[in-house]
C-alpha cells in the first residue's frame, strides 16, 4: 500500500471515528430525552387515572368519558388497573392487545414504578397502596411522533456521516497527494542521476521543512556515493598500474631471456630479478590484504588487547633501525603518570604496532638525515604521540590526500613504495576511534599527530 493511501486511510478513519462518535452521542441523548419525556407523560396519566379511580373513587364509566374527550390523548393509548389479585378492574381501549405477565406486576409492586417496552409500545406501570390492598395502575401508547423523529433523524445522520467520510476521503487523498509530490519530484530526480548524472543534486528550498531537510541529507548522501565512485575507480586504477609494471617486469626479462642461449650467470641475473619482481607483488598483495582486512566491520572485535604505548613505541623503533642502518628514532616520553592504566589503550597489538611502524618507517624515509622524533604525552583521557622529521615538507595540494590509497605525490615517485602505508595508517586509528592530523610546513619539521581516547 502506498504512503498516499495509508494518509488518506488513517485521516479518513480518524476524522470516521470522531464523526461517529458524535453522532451516536447526539441519537443517544434524542433517544434518552425523547423517551424519558414520553414515559414522564404515560407516568402522569398512570397516576391520574389511579387517583380518580382508586383514591377518589370516581366512576369508572366517568373516567372513561373524561379521557375520551381530553385533547391530549397518546396515539392507541390504553390504561390498565390491577387489583391486589392482579385483576383488571379499569380497562380502556380494549382493541389493543396487551397483556401484562404477572412477573411485571410483581416488579412494580416491589419497586413503585417501572418503564419498560412491549411490542413496540411504551407503558409506565405505577404502585398505589391503599388500605383494601396494592394497586397497579400501567399506562401504553405508541410514541408515533418520537419513533418517527429518530428514524429520520437516524437516517439523516446516517447520510450525512456517509457525505463527510466520502469528502473527507477524497480531501485526504487530495492533500495526501499535494503533500507527496516534492517526494515524487526526489523520487523522479534521483532516479534520473543514476547512472545518468552523478552530478546533478536535488533543488534545496529556502523553507526549512522537512522536505528540504530531507533534500539536503540526500545531497550529502549522493557526495559521499559520487566521492566512494571516484576512489573506486582511483583505487582500480592504482591497482592495476602497480600490479602491471612488476608483471610487465618479469614478462619482458622472461621474454628476453628466452630469444637466444645465454650464459648460466645471466639465468642467475634473470631470476633473481624476477624474484625481486615477485616479492613486490607479494608484498603489495599484503598490504592489499591488510588493508582489506581492516576495513571490515568484524574487526572491531578484534580490540581486546590491553596495549601499554611506552612498551610499543620501544618495539617500534627496534624493527625500524632494523630494517635500514641509516634509520634513526629518538623517543621523547612526556610525564609518567601515577597509575600504570594510563599508560594503555584498549585495542589490537599487532594493527597499532603496524601503524606505528609505517608511520616511523615513512619518517625516517622522507627525512634528510633518516632520523626521527617519536613524542608520547599520557594526558588523563587520551594519548597522543607524535612522529616528525626534518626533510622536504609535504604540498599543501597533497595533504587532503595523503591518506587515500595508491595515492602519491610527485616528490615521492622517486621512492620505492605502493601508497597504501598511509591510507592503512589511517584506518586502523579510526578503528581505534582515535584520530590522525598532520601538519606540514616548508623551513619546519613534518609532524604526524595521533590521538588515542582512553
Amino acid at each position: 500500500m502506498t504512503i498516499r493511501k495509508r494518509l488518506t486511510l488513517r485521516f479518513t478513519s480518524l476524522v470516521s471515528s470522531i464523526l461517529l462518535l458524535a453522532f451516536v452521542s447526539i441519537y443517544a441523548f434524542c433517544w434518552y430525552f425523547i423517551s424519558s419525556d414520553f414515559y414522564r407523560r404515560l407516568d402522569r396519566k398512570a397516576n391520574t387515572t389511579g387517583d380518580m379511580l382508586i383514591r377518589h373513587r370516581l366512576d369508572a364509566q366517568l373516567i372513561q368519558q373524561l379521557g375520551r374527550i381530553r385533547k391530549d390523548q397518546l396515539p392507541n393509548q390504553k390504561i390498565m388497573v390491577f387489583d391486589g389479585r392482579d385483576s383488571i378492574i379499569f380497562l380502556t381501549n380494549e382493541n389493543i392487545p396487551i397483556t401484562i405477565p404477572k412477573s411485571v406486576l410483581v416488579d412494580i409492586r416491589r419497586n413503585k414504578q417501572k418503564d419498560f417496552q412491549q411490542h413496540g409500545y411504551y407503558l409506565s406501570g405505577t404502585r398505589f397502596m391503599t388500605a383494601s390492598g396494592q394497586y397497579v395502575v400501567i399506562a401504553s401508547a405508541e410514541n408515533s411522533y418520537g419513533d418517527e423523529f429518530l428514524r429520520r433523524l437516524l437516517w439523516a445522520l446516517t447520510g450525512l456521516f456517509c457525505l463527510i467520510a466520502g469528502m473527507t476521503a477524497f480531501s485526504g487523498w487530495f492533500f495526501a497527494g499535494d503533500a507527496l509530490q516534492p517526494m515524487q519530484q526526489i523520487d523522479q530526480i534521483v532516479s534520473d542521476i543514476f547512472p545518468r548524472n552523478r552530478d546533478e543534486r536535488l533543488v534545496v528550498r529556502k523553507e526549512n521543512d522537512e522536505i528540504s531537510r530531507l533534500s539536503a541529507t540526500i545531497n550529502r548522501l549522493l557526495d559521499r556515493v559520487a566521492e566512494s565512485f571516484r576512489l573506486q575507480r582511483m583505487f582500480v586504477a592504482n591497482v592495476s598500474h602497480e600490479l602491471k609494471n612488476p608483471l610487465t617486469q618479469i614478462s619482458s626479462q622472461l621474454e628476453v631471456s628466452l630469444l637466444k642461449q645465454r650464459e648460466p650467470e645471466a639465468y642467475r641475473q634473470t631470476i633473481r630479478s624476477v624474484l625481486d619482481d615477485v616479492g613486490d607483488l607479494a608484498a603489495l598483495t599484503h598490504e592489499l590484504l591488510q588493508l582489506s582486512q581492516v576495513n571490515q566491520e568484524d574487526a572491531v572485535g578484534l580490540l581486546t588487547d590491553t596495549v601499554r604505548m611506552d612498551e610499543i613505541v620501544w618495539d617500534i623503533r627496534d624493527e625500524v633501525t632494523a630494517i635500514n642502518s641509516r634509520y634513526q628514532v629518538k623517543i621523547e616520553l612526556g610525564t609518567l603518570p601515577d597509575e600504570p592504566d594510563q599508560l594503555a589503550v584498549q585495542g589490537n597489538k599487532t594493527l597499532l604496532a603496524t601503524a606505528l611502524k609505517n608511520l616511523t618507517e615513512n619518517a625516517c624515509k622522507f627525512s634528510d638525515d633518516g632520523q626521527a622524533l617519536i613524542h608520547v604525552n599520557f594526558a588523563l583521557n587520551k594519548v597522543t604521540i607524535s612522529i616528525q622529521n626534518t626533510g622536504q615538507s609535504i604540498p599543501m595540494a597533497d595533504l587532503p590526500y595523503i591518506f587515500e590509497p595508491f595515492y602519491r605525490s610527485r616528490q615521492t615517485a622517486d621512492v620505492r613504495g605502493y601508497g597504501v602505508g598511509l591510507s592503512l595508517v589511517e584506518r586502523i586509528i579510526r578503528l581505534h576511534q582515535g584520530q590522525i592530523s598532520v601538519t606540514s610546513t616548508p623551513g619546519k619539521p613534518t609532524v604526524f599527530s595521533i590521538d588515542f581516547p582512553r
